[in-house]
C-alpha cells in the first residue's frame, strides 16, 4: 500500500521557519512544537513535549505573565518581545505573538519569530545591570531586591556589611539561610519574621520599620514594590543604621527625664549668673516659680550669710577648676532661711569658652539642725548642759596649744563632790540631780571667761584654768570653787551641804599630754581626799622615780654591750634594674635572754644622747668591718653602711678613732665603709658634723643621710652636708603606690640628689611595684622587704649566690619617664588610691566611695586633660578609656548593691576590679614607651 501524503497543513507547520509551540494554559505544558521551533532552540521534540513553557521563556517578567495565565487573568499578546533559553545555554530573542486555540480546549498558540538582535541585547542588558550595581552600590543604604515569590534578586554590598553577612552565607545563595541570618541578628528574631511574612513583594503598600538588633543597633528598614511596564515585578528593601540617632533621642529622653523628676534642685544659668532654666524640684525647695526665676539673677538666693570672700574664693574655682562643690546657706522666697548641698560646674562650648552654668543642691536644713542637735548630745552633758568628756577633750587641747603658744600657765583641776553618796540615799536621785544642777552653776559662776567646767559623770568635774600668769593667780580660782561647792544649797525646802576635793596638775610644768595631765590630775584629787577633804592638792611629777628608771635602763644596756648580747644583722641594697647586689646596711639587735630578738626602736631612744650610744656605735662599726672580712675571704666584696647617732658623731675623737679602726682592717678599702646619719639629727650642730663628714671623705668613707624628706630637707643644708648618698625614707616609699603626696616626695628627693649630684636610694621596696615605679621616677638603687628582709650574716652568702631581680624590673616600660611623661606615673598612683578607697568603702572601713563618676576621679580627668592632649594619637590610649569605663560600670553596681543592702560575695568583685586596675596599668605603664619606641637616655 502506498503512503498517505501529508495534508497542506502538516506540510505547512513542517516547513514554516518560525517557532509554533501549543501550549496548556492551565498547566503551562508545551503540547506541541514545530521543526522550526527544535531547529531555532535546538532541542529534540521528545526534550519538549510536556516540559513547562516557563523553562524556556524565564524572564522574571516572562515568569509573573505565565503565572497569571495559570490563574486565567492574561490577555491574548501581540508582537511583545520575549527571551528564549535554547539547548544550548544561549538567549535567542524573539517577537510572539501568543493567542487561544479556541475558547473551550484552553490551549495557548505562540507564534514566535526571532529578531536576531541577541548579542545587542545581551550589551544593552549588561550596561542596564552594571548601571543598576554602581547605582545600588553608591547608595549609604543597604539594599535588597525580592521577586514576587520573595526570592532575593540583588543585594548590595552596604547591605552585607551592614547586617556582617558572612561571606559563606553570601556565596551559597541560599535565600532561607540569608533570612535566617537577618532574623537571628535581632532582639526578637520571631517578630522579625512575622513582619517579614506581613510585608507582601507583589503588594502597593510602602512599609516602614524600626529594626532592634541583639547588639543594641538600630535600623530602619522602608520597602516599596518594584516595577517593571507597570506591572509590580517584586520589592525593594532599604536598610539605614539609625543606632547615633536613637542614642541620641535616648540620651536626650532620659537627659529631660533626669532634669524634670530629679531629686535635687537644677538651676541652669549664663555666664553672667542670670537664670535661663529650672526644675520643680528647685521651685519646691525656694518658693520660686519657673517664671518667677527666669531672667533673674542667682543672687536673689542670697541669704547674706556668706560673706564677698566666700563668694570671691566660689568664684576663683570655678574659674580654675570649672567646678565648685559645698555647703552654702541660701534664702527661700518667703525670706526662710535654708541650708543647701549646692555643686556648680562650668559647661563650655566647641571653642572652649564658658557658655553655661550647672548648679544641683538639696536642702539640708533638717540635716543641718539634726546634726546641731547630735552635736550638742554628743558634746554636752544631758543633766547639767555643761560640756562633756568628749569636748572637754577637745578644750584642753586647744589650751594647751594656746598655753605654749603665750608661754601662760594652765591649771588642770580634777573637782569631786564630798559626801554627793549619802544625798543620793537619804534624799534620791531627783534630788542628788537637783542639787547636781545648781551646785555645776556656782561652780560655772566663779570662773573667769575663757575657762571651762565640764561635767564627766557623777559628781566628778573638770576644770581648765588658761591664761594663767602664776600660780597666786591658780590658787584664787582654786578658793573660790572650794566656796562655791561649801555653800548650803536649799532643795525642796532643805539646806544641802556639801564640800569638793580638788586635784591640780600645772602645765606646762607637767609636760604630758591631755590624757596623761587629767590622770594626774585625778590622783592629785585622791591625795586631797586622804589629806582630810575640802582642800586642794597639788600634783608631783615624781622626777626621781622617773630619773631612777631612766638609769636604770642605761645600767642594763651597758651590761648588755659587756655581755656581747649584741649582734647586727645585714639588709642588702641593690641595683634594681641589673641586679647588682650593691652592698648591705648593718642593723643593730640585741638578742635578750629573756625577750628574745629585740628591735633598736625600743632600746636606743633610751640612751640617746648619752656616751653609751656612742660606745655602741664603736662597736658596730668594728663588727661591721670585722664581717667585710670574712665576705672577702670567702669571695663576697660586700660594701657595708652603719648608722651613727650624731651625739656620736659629734665627739672630739670620732674621726681617730675611726682611722684606728680602719687601719685595724687593711683589706678593707675605706671606700667599702658608708656611714648612715639620720637628716634631723645632722642638722644638730650643722657645722661641726659638715666638718666631720668632709674628714670622712678625705679617708675614703662616705655618709648617707637616712630618713632623708622627714627633716627640714632645705636646699641650704643639702648644700652644706657634703653627703653622697640621699636615703628617701621608707614612710614615703611604702604608701607612694597610692598616695600622690608621697609620690611627690620621692620624686623630690630623687629631683634634689640628681640637681646636687649625689645618688639616691630608696628605702621601703616592699613589691616589685615599688621598684617598678621608683625606676620610671629614675631611682635605680633600693633595699626592702620586697628585696630581703635583714638576714644574719651567716645567710647573706647563700642569699647574694640566689638573688634574682624582678624581671618586670628590666621591661622597657620601666625606663625613667621623661618630665612630659611623668604624669603617667601620678595617674597610676591617682588609679590605685581610688580602687584602694573603693574597696575599704565596700569593706566598711569607710562611709562614703569615692567619685564614681568616670570623669570625676583623678584618673578620669587626667585620662580627659593631659592625656588626651598627650597620647590621644596613640593606639594603646582608647582602650583605658574603656577599661575605665568598665572599672566604674563594676564600682557603680557594687556601691548600689551595698546601699541597697544586697548580699554581695566581694572577694570575685574585687577580684575583677584589682585585675581591671592591673590591666589600666599596664596599659598606662606602655603610653610612654609607644611615644618613644627608643630607648630613653638612663634605660639599661
Amino acid at each position: 500500500m502506498m503512503p498517505l501524503s501529508p495534508s497542506p497543513e502538516a506540510l505547512l507547520l513542517e516547513h514554516c521557519n518560525e517557532i509554533l509551540l501549543l501550549v496548556d494554559g492551565a498547566s503551562l505544558a508545551i503540547r506541541m512544537a514545530n521543526q522550526g521551533a527544535l531547529r531555532h532552540l535546538g532541542y529534540r521534540l521528545e526534550a519538549l513535549e510536556g516540559r513547562p513553557i516557563t523553562d524556556i521563556e524565564c524572564s522574571l517578567a516572562d515568569i509573573f505573565f505565565w503565572e497569571d495565565v495559570r490563574q486565567g487573568i492574561a490577555p491574548e499578546m501581540q508582537g511583545a518581545d520575549a527571551t528564549y533559553l535554547m539547548a544550548n545555554g544561549e538567549l535567542l530573542s524573539v517577537t510572539r505573538n501568543i493567542s487561544r486555540a479556541d475558547h473551550h480546549s484552553g490551549l495557548l498558540v505562540i507564534c514566535a519569530t526571532p529578531v536576531g538582535q541577541l548579542r545587542r541585547t545581551e550589551a544593552e542588558l549588561a550596561d542596564m545591570g552594571a548601571r543598576l550595581r554602581a547605582t545600588l552600590e553608591a547608595t549609604a543604604d543597604g539594599i535588597l531586591l525580592m521577586d514576587r515569590s520573595g526570592a532575593i534578586v540583588n543585594m548590595n554590598r552596604r547591605l552585607s556589611c551592614l547586617w556582617q553577612i558572612p561571606e559563606a552565607l553570601l556565596l551559597a545563595h541560599d535565600d532561607q539561610a540569608i533570612q535566617s541570618y537577618l532574623a537571628s541578628r535581632m532582639a526578637d528574631p520571631e517578630a522579625y519574621l512575622r513582619r517579614m511574612a506581613e510585608i507582601r513583594p507583589d503588594e502597593e503598600d510602602e512599609t516602614l520599620d524600626v529594626l532592634q538588633l541583639a547588639d543594641g543597633q538600630y535600623f530602619e528598614r522602608k520597602s516599596r514594590p518594584a516595577r517593571q511596564n507597570q506591572l509590580i515585578i517584586g520589592r525593594v528593601f532599604s536598610f539605614t543604621d539609625i543606632t547615633a540617632r536613637k542614642t541620641s533621642e535616648t540620651r536626650l529622653k532620659l537627659a529631660a527625664s533626669v532634669f524634670t523628676h530629679a531629686q535635687e534642685g537644677i538651676m541652669i544659668t549664663d555666664p553672667h549668673g542670670t537664670i535661663v532654666d529650672v526644675n520643680e524640684t528647685f521651685t519646691r525647695i525656694t518658693g520660686y516659680s519657673r517664671a518667677e526665676a527666669l531672667q533673674h539673677n542667682a543672687r536673689i538666693l542670697s541669704s547674706g550669710r556668706q560673706g564677698p570672700e566666700f563668694y570671691a574664693a566660689l568664684w576663683r574655682d570655678l574659674s580654675l577648676k570649672g567646678h565648685w562643690q559645698g555647703e552654702i546657706w541660701n534664702r527661700r522666697k518667703d525670706g526662710t532661711l535654708y541650708a543647701e548641698m549646692l555643686n556648680i560646674a562650668a559647661v563650655r562650648n566647641e571653642a572652649g569658652q564658658i557658655c553655661h552654668y550647672v548648679a544641683l543642691f538639696s536642702d539640708i536644713t533638717t540635716i543641718k539642725e539634726h546634726q546641731s542637735q547630735l552635736e550638742r548630745i554628743a558634746h554636752y552633758d544631758a543633766l547639767t548642759g555643761m560640756p562633756n568628756r568628749v569636748l572637754l577633750a577637745d578644750r584642753l587641747q586647744q589650751a594647751i596649744a594656746r598655753t605654749r603658744r603665750d608661754s601662760k600657765l594652765m591649771a588642770l583641776v580634777y573637782l569631786d563632790l564630798d559626801g554627793f553618796k549619802e544625798v543620793n540615799d537619804t534624799h534620791g536621785h531627783e534630788t542628788g540631780d537637783e542639787l547636781l544642777i545648781a551646785i555645776s552653776q556656782r561652780l560655772k559662776d566663779t570662773l573667769r571667761a575663757g575657762d571651762t567646767l565640764a561635767r564627766l559623770g557623777g559628781d566628778e568635774f573638770v576644770v581648765v584654768l588658761t591664761d594663767l600668769d602664776g600660780m597666786e593667780e591658780c590658787k584664787l580660782v582654786l578658793e573660790r570653787l572650794l566656796r562655791a561647792a561649801a555653800a548650803s544649797i536649799p532643795i525642796k525646802g532643805v539646806a544641802l551641804q556639801l564640800s569638793a576635793s580638788l586635784g591640780v596638775t600645772l602645765f606646762p610644768h607637767d609636760g604630758s599630754d591631755a590624757d596623761t595631765l587629767l590622770r594626774h590630775a585625778d590622783q592629785a584629787m585622791y591625795q586631797a581626799k586622804q589629806g582630810g577633804k575640802n582642800r586642794y592638792h597639788l600634783f608631783d611629777p615624781e622626777r626621781d622615780r622617773q630619773a631612777k628608771t631612766h638609769w636604770e635602763s642605761i645600767s642594763r644596756l651597758t651590761q648588755a654591750l659587756e655581755q656581747r648580747e649584741f649582734e647586727l644583722f645585714y639588709q642588702p641594697k641593690v641595683h634594681m634594674r641589673s641586679g647588682q647586689v650593691m652592698g648591705a646596711e648593718a642593723l643593730l639587735r640585741w638578742r635578750h635572754p629573756e625577750r628574745g630578738l629585740v628591735a633598736p626602736g625600743e632600746f636606743l631612744p633610751m640612751i640617746e644622747g648619752t656616751d653609751l650610744i656612742a660606745q655602741i656605735g664603736d662597736w658596730v662599726m668594728d663588727t661591721a668591718l670585722a664581717q667585710m672580712s670574712q665576705w672577702q675571704q670567702a669571695g663576697l666584696k660586700m660594701p657595708v653602711s652603719v648608722n651613727i647617732a650624731a651625739h656620736h658623731l659629734q665627739k672630739e675623737d670620732f674621726l681617730p678613732r675611726l682611722l684606728e679602726k680602719l687601719a685595724r682592717h687593711p683589706d678593707i678599702p675605706p671606700t667599702w665603709l658608708e656611714l648612715e646619719v639620720l637628716e634631723t639629727a645632722a642638722l644638730e650642730g650643722i657645722a661641726h658634723i659638715s666638718r666631720v663628714i668632709e674628714g670622712c671623705r678625705a679617708l675614703g668613707v662616705d655618709f648617707s643621710l637616712d630618713d632623708f624628706g622627714t627633716g627640714y630637707s632645705s636646699l641650704t643644708y643639702l648644700k652644706r652636708l657634703p653627703a653622697g648618698v640621699l636615703k628617701i625614707d621608707q614612710s614615703f616609699v611604702r604608701d607612694m603606690l597610692w598616695d600622690t603626696e608621697d609620690l611627690a616626695i620621692v620624686e623630690g628627693v630623687i629631683g634634689l640628689a640628681a640637681a646636687f649630684r649625689r645618688s639616691a636610694i630608696a628605702e621601703g621596696v616592699e613589691s616589685a611595684a615599688h621598684g617598678a615605679l621608683l625606676l620610671r621616677l629614675g631611682c635605680e638603687l633600693g633595699q626592702g622587704y620586697g628585696i630581703a628582709r635583714p638576714m644574719p650574716a651567716d645567710q647573706v652568702l647563700d642569699w647574694v649566690r640566689t638573688w634574682q631581680p624582678e624581671q618586670s624590673w628590666q621591661a622597657p616600660h620601666n625606663a625613667p619617664l621623661s618630665r612630659d611623661d611623668m604624669a603617667t606615673a601620678y595617674a597610676e598612683v591617682d588609679l590605685r588610691h581610688w580602687c584602694r578607697a573603693l574597696e575599704h568603702h565596700l569593706l566598711g572601713a569607710i562611709p562614703a566611695p569615692p567619685p564614681l563618676a568616670s570623669p570625676e576621679c583623678h584618673f578620669g580627668q587626667w585620662y580627659a586633660g593631659a592625656g588626651r592632649a598627650r597620647y590621644q594619637e596613640q593606639a594603646l590610649f582608647a582602650p583605658l578609656g574603656e577599661l575605665h569605663e568598665q572599672l566604674h560600670q563594676l564600682a557603680n553596681r557594687l556601691v548600689a548593691e551595698k546601699a541597697a543592702g544586697r548580699e554581695t560575695d566581694l572577694e570575685p568583685a574585687l577580684a575583677q576590679l584589682l585585675e581591671l586596675q592591673d590591666q589600666l596599668i599596664a596599659g598606662l605603664q606602655q603610653l610612654p614607651l609607644a611615644l618613644h619606641p627608643t630607648p630613653r637616655p638612663g634605660t639599661a
